[in-house]
């Protein structure tokens, strides 16, 4: 064989040898290529996922965040309802008695003559129409007395002379009973015997002798004392306001 054409012939095997081993290797390089970029594509898809993952948790968390601050709102409103309630009737229970009693929230609907002012139409069916009940202010003072009257419920103030309840005035307890007010808005008490000790300022509570009202309930101070012949009178300054008072407690003292 022509030395020419054997030359030729090596030179061509090694060529394609070369070239086949060229392309192997260019295919490895780009497999290998190829696994990088899908390598990187997943990773940095799986760190997308996780990404918004952790962005719709948050938004749930932030959810359940407002959710339960909403609901502690709530607490606080009916905790705040709670805490007006116990503090109403702690000062209501200023009152020194320690049996338990009948009573209920009562709101005034108007006068029952617009020109007395002593007089109200209260919102309330009472326990026993025949019998006599205490009002008391929400800071725990006498206000009057209710009783039904022509089937409304009537609440006679202390500044009607029909408001007749008894009393205790002082450290010696003089009896007296409460009468309506003057012109001053002194309330007048009557009927204390001339020869009970009484001193201005002293203080006036409810004595519980007619049943009406508990023991105890604080009515005002002594600031007026008038004697007479075989009794004395005394006018005392009230704590109730009770002209501009909307609410009350009702109280029966049946146990």
């Amino acid at each position: 064989m022509n030395k020419k054409i054997i030359l030729f012939l090596i030179i061509i095997s090694l060529f394609l040898g070369y070239y086949f081993n060229i392309e192997y290797t260019i295919k490895k390089k780009l497999n290998l290529l190829k696994n990088s970029i899908s390598s990187v594509f997943l990773t940095n898809l799986i760190n997308i996922e996780t990404i918004i993952d952790k962005y719709f948790n948050q938004l749930d968390y932030i959810e359940q965040l407002k959710q339960s601050e909403k609901e502690n709102e709530n607490y606080k409103v009916l905790y705040d309802i709670e805490l007006e309630q116990n503090k109403e009737y702690k000062q209501l229970l200023n009152i020194n008695f320690k049996s338990k009693y009948n009573f209920k929230k009562v709101k005034v609907l108007s006068y029952l003559k617009l020109n007395d002012t002593s007089k109200v139409i209260l919102d309330y069916s009472t326990f026993n129409k025949n019998k006599i009940y205490a009002l008391i202010t929400y800071d725990g003072f006498s206000a009057g007395i209710s009783l039904t009257k022509e089937n409304q419920n009537i609440g006679y103030l202390n500044n009607n002379k029909r408001c007749n309840y008894t009393v205790f005035i002082g450290d010696e307890k003089a009896p007296g009973i409460t009468s309506g007010m003057n012109n001053d808005g002194l309330l007048s008490i009557k009927h204390i015997p001339l020869w009970k000790n009484i001193n201005i300022e002293d203080e006036i509570t409810t004595s519980g002798m007619d049943e009406i009202f508990p023991y105890g309930i604080k009515v005002g101070v002594v600031k007026k004392i008038i004697k007479g012949e075989t009794t004395q009178e005394v006018f005392c300054k009230p704590y109730a306001k009770v002209l501009s008072k909307r609410h009350f407690y009702l109280f029966d003292t049946t146990k």
